[in-house]
């Protein structure tokens, strides 16, 4: 050991006293070692002894008998108590993401055959709403007018019923177009949003995780 590598411990396994005490500390074996010179180097170090013998003599004056009580740091740990390493928890984590790669292979995909079958669904049954709400325009027309000639032609009773009745026809199609219109602008962007939401749900929580 030279002077370069005793005084690298001592300063480390000081790192845990007050900053002044160390530097001084620091300062005084720095210049015991530049006066005795270069000759000598060695002849120092075995008169202090390791600088684990002289940590403890420096710990002992500041804190008395009881410096062992202290957790003080080794010479190995760069930086006082040493802090708990993540890399088992995330070798743990990786181990059982690829175990369980399969599983949530399966559950992803039932989800997204789910949301798929879904969607298919919902447009499916727009699709039917128009083309209902198309025939019932074309009905309600057709029997209005139909009515209407019936009222003209001397048969007021079965004409108005016939005209009812295409009004009726009329107001379900209009309302289908409605209550369709609401689901395709309101509806089906907030499910899309919210779908889309839930798929980059994981992704902004993985940085917190791991």
């Amino acid at each position: 050991m030279n002077k370069e590598e005793f005084l690298r411990q001592l300063n480390l396994l000081l790192r845990d006293i007050p900053e002044s005490e160390r530097r001084e500390a620091m300062e005084f074996y720095q210049s015991y070692f530049e006066d005795a010179g270069p000759e000598k180097e060695q002849q120092i170090i075995e008169e202090l002894g390791s600088p684990q013998e002289v940590a403890s003599s420096i710990r002992k004056n500041l804190f008395g008998e009881h410096y062992e009580d202290y957790d003080f740091v080794k010479p190995e740990q760069p930086c006082g108590r040493p802090k708990k390493s993540n890399a088992a928890r995330s070798i743990l984590i990786a181990v059982i993401l690829v175990l369980t790669f399969p599983f949530w292979i399966a559950v992803a995909a039932s989800v997204f055959g789910l949301l798929v079958a879904g969607a298919a669904c919902v447009f499916s049954l727009i699709v039917v709403v128009i083309v209902l709400a198309g025939v019932f325009l074309i009905l309600g027309i057709v029997f209005g007018g139909v009515g209407m000639g019936q009222i003209l032609t001397g048969f007021p009773a079965i004409g108005l019923m016939l005209v009812g009745l295409g009004m009726l026809m009329l107001a379900v199609s209009i309302l289908s177009m409605i209550a369709t219109l609401y689901v395709a602008i309101i509806i089906l962007p907030w499910v899309t949003r919210a779908f889309i939401r839930l798929c980059k749900r994981p992704f902004q929580k993985r940085g917190a995780s791991i």
